[in-house]
């Protein structure tokens, strides 16, 4: 995630649209979408090695479920075209996941979840099948994106000074640490 700059925001927008609009809502966040891709057509997985073969799917910012329908939500600070084409792959995707073959006569909705509306993206969402929602709640005490430093590395330490020389005389560390 470090080349999206936005993501702490994207998710915090997303979060409070979900928590706003839809608190009876079913919701996945981070969702991974998709069958599972085996290596090999002949290996078929144990339930516990398909989970992990989950790893390689991708994942759709956030699912729910309400009113018996299924929920695709993208969410963008600053939206792109590329919106629409993640939320068709991630529709077609989901359509063929097993996780989720009760849903597959339930209507699915592609929704375009922005903070900055961009009208030249926003009118092409109807061509695609996408509900367009601008939603600007007040961002006042998001953390600035990370322009290469960790925004903790301005909070500091709250460890003690000596706590690598505690952590040694605890027996949890062996000698020889650098401080």
């Amino acid at each position: 995630m470090g080349k999206r700059q936005y993501t702490n925001r994207e998710w915090k927008l997303l979060s409070w649209w979900l928590a706003t609009y839809h608190p009876a809502a079913d919701i996945s966040m981070n969702a991974r979408v998709g069958p599972v891709v085996t290596p090999s057509l002949a290996t078929f997985p144990a339930k516990a090695d398909e989970n992990l073969l989950r790893v390689r799917n991708r994942w759709t910012d956030a699912i729910y479920i309400e009113g018996g329908a299924l929920n695709l939500v993208e969410a963008k600070i600053d939206p792109d075209p590329g919106i629409f084409s993640q939320l068709i792959h991630y529709a077609r995707k989901i359509r063929a996941d097993p996780n989720f073959a009760e849903f597959a006569a339930a209507p699915l909705n592609l929704i375009a979840l922005v903070y900055n509306d961009d009208p030249s993206v926003a009118q092409e969402a109807p061509w695609y099948g996408v509900r367009w929602v601008v939603y600007q709640p007040s961002l006042q005490g998001f953390l600035p994106p990370s322009m290469g430093t960790s925004p903790l590395a301005t909070i500091g330490s709250l460890l003690p000074h000596d706590w690598p020389a505690r952590l040694q005389s605890w027996g949890i560390v062996s000698g020889g640490m650098n401080r």
